[in-house]
């Protein structure tokens, strides 16, 4: 028998809690996790609803296939309207939380409300309390999660979501972190840290039986053999996503010093994958998997010399190297390690966190702000000390530079002086790694994702540049709308599913869509599987249009349009908008039509 498909709603106002089963008809529709997540924000999230005020829900689910004795099936979504953006947001999260959830009976939590005073959620199978966490308020993730886990372990091991200090104090680069894996964009600790909802603590004692068994086993089987034969895989297991460092600094792409340039061979030898692996990897034996996994890209890194030798840090990976590395001019990954260590202390995003410091440097170095601005800190490109300075006074909340946990686009507010030219975000998002100058695709990616800047909405940068799964012109706009349009609904179906997307090094679409209806016992065929990835990719376009989103936010920041390298210009973005949203049966303004949601079946 399958594991339940229930729904947990939790009312924190009231302190009530209620479970039922999800309808099969949504399930058929939605599937799960970011899919699932948006039918019910779309539906019961009051439009225009203030991002930190007790209406606004937090969703967080798990797909079909989380916790499934596959590789890979371990993610869960967390959702909401962001306080960084004001737009639809889902952080993925990957590891043990979701699947004991699973485990514990649930598809998922809804969760509404404020509490009047700081609660904990403690979830043992069917039983649900909502208990006083005044204790836990003030402390940091990792000491939270081992209080709660010496706590409530029994004969399980109790598995901790929580959030840090700045989620307690609303900042809006706070994340949700499960142990050592995060749901970090978007600002949803903060989400948490507004209802007054330090921590939720989950054990089950279920287990995941496919619907169809024999099925089951053998498309496992089918994916075991491709993750053998994988030569991306090994890869991913010598030096996890650092490989990409050497890789996309060689296409001119890799982010350094707030952007201004895509190559810096100095700074990539320094922080390479080759040498993360050796210096802080142990030659890449050091593996620090999720649950289940054959892919084994994570890492457990122990700095052997100097300022933090002995510091352990599961990371880093190539997002948190290069903006919180290369993109301050950082070219230490002892450094770089620690950095990304105290982002997940305090309860920060650290590509948000790296991507802010880096534009205070720089303005900095262009004279906007000065040592009384910066409390005494030489906020120069490459100055460590500074780097690390600058992140406790985020995770503090303290000292001159704490607005900076507000990101990129509060801080050009603030600072003013044409600063938001170089603000590197999108709808309030930080841009990621890749210089979005050198693939059209990537950029127009970045200008329409639904979270805002996202490298994962699709990557085209891949395809684009790096020529996995064919090789398209970088510099050509032609063409990019339509595959930007066929990205976004593709990794809607990942994300929907409940799967790590490095699955993808081992099994496509087919094989995910064997596994699904050999695990629900959906009779559902391809055609309708990849239509519920156009239907979810529709309806947070929908969502965000209903906040007030159409063409004119679909953009990108001046230094992309204007400056140096070779900009998108607005004639090309007009271009490609222009053809996204015709492939994708929106309106020349962005905006979703009413028969296109009633076509779908998201409206009736």
């Amino acid at each position: 028998m399958t594991l339940a498909n229930n729904l947990l709603r939790i009312d924190l106002s009231t302190g009530t809690t209620t479970t039922a089963p999800i309808p099969q008809s949504i399930l058929g529709k939605f599937m799960g996790g970011k899919g699932l997540a948006a039918w019910y924000l779309y539906n019961e999230n009051p439009p225009g609803c203030e991002p930190l005020s007790p209406d606004n829900l937090l969703a967080i689910m798990n797909g079909p296939l989380t916790g499934a004795p596959v590789t890979n099936c371990v993610n869960f979504s967390v959702c909401a309207k962001s306080p960084l953006t004001g737009t639809w947001n889902d952080s993925h999260c990957n590891g043990w939380w979701g699947p004991e959830l699973r485990y514990a009976g649930y598809m998922g939590l809804l969760i509404r409300g404020r509490s009047q005073s700081s609660v904990y959620i403690n979830i043992i199978d069917n039983r649900v309390e909502i208990l006083d966490a005044t204790d836990l308020w003030g402390m940091d993730t990792f000491t939270v999660q081992a209080e709660l886990k010496e706590r409530h372990s029994t004969d399980r091991e109790a598995r901790v979501l929580t959030i840090g200090t700045t989620g307690e104090r609303m900042a809006k680069l706070a994340g949700v972190f499960a142990e050592n894996r995060t749901a970090a964009r978007g600002g949803l600790g903060a989400v948490m840290g507004s209802k007054h909802l330090k921590a939720i603590v989950v054990t089950g004692h279920g287990k995941y039986e496919p619907a169809e068994p024999a099925t089951f086993r053998s498309v496992r089987q089918k994916i075991n053999e491709k993750v053998r034969n994988s030569s991306g895989v090994k890869n991913l297991r010598k030096m996890g996503t650092a490989e990409l460092v050497e890789f996309v600094n060689e296409t001119g792409g890799w982010s350094t010093r707030n952007y201004t340039t895509g190559r810096d061979d100095g700074l990539c030898e320094k922080l390479d994958g080759i040498a993360i692996k050796d210096k802080l990897w142990d030659g890449g034996a050091r593996r620090h998997p999720c649950p289940g996994c054959a892919i084994q890209c994570s890492h457990l890194a122990v700095v052997q010399e100097g300022q933090y030798r002995g510091l352990t840090h599961d990371g880093p990976e190539f997002e948190s190297i290069t903006l919180l590395g290369s993109n301050c001019g950082i070219d230490d990954p002892a450094v770089v390690t620690a950095a990304e260590h105290l982002c997940d202390k305090y309860g920060l995003d650290s590509m948000s966190t790296g991507s802010t410091i880096s534009f205070l440097m720089e303005c900095y170095d262009r004279g906007l702000i000065d040592n009384g601005d910066t409390g005494g800190l030489e906020l120069i490109f490459g100055n460590s000390d500074a780097l690390i300075e600058v992140i406790h006074m985020m995770g503090k909340g303290e000292g001159a530079l704490a607005f900076a946990s507000n990101g990129t686009k509060d801080a050009a507010l603030s600072i003013g002086q044409g600063s938001e030219d170089f603000a590197m975000n999108v709808k309030g998002l930080e841009i990621p790694a890749y210089l979005p100058q050198t693939a059209k695709g990537q950029a127009l990616a970045y200008a329409v994702s639904d979270r805002g800047a996202c490298h994962l909405r699709p990557w085209t940068y891949g395809k684009e540049v790096l020529g996995r799964g064919g090789r398209l012109d970088p510099m050509v706009t032609e063409g990019k709308g339509e595959m930007v349009r066929d990205g976004q609904q593709r990794n809607a179906i990942y994300d929907s599913v409940g799967v790590c997307k490095f699955i993808t090094y081992a099994a496509g679409l087919d094989e995910l869509h064997e596994l699904y209806t050999a695990s629900t016992g959906f009779d559902m065929d391809r055609r309708e599987f990849d239509h519920i990835g156009r239907r979810v990719a529709v309806l947070t376009r929908a969502f965000n249009n209903r906040e007030g989103l159409t063409r004119g936010h679909d953009t990108l920041p001046a230094r992309v349009t204007k400056e140096g390298l070779q900009p998108v210009t607005a004639t090309e973005l007009d271009a490609m908008l222009d053809e996204y949203y015709a492939a994708s049966g929106f309106t020349k303004e962005g905006v979703v039509p009413e028969s296109l949601l009633v076509e779908l079946g998201i409206k009736s």
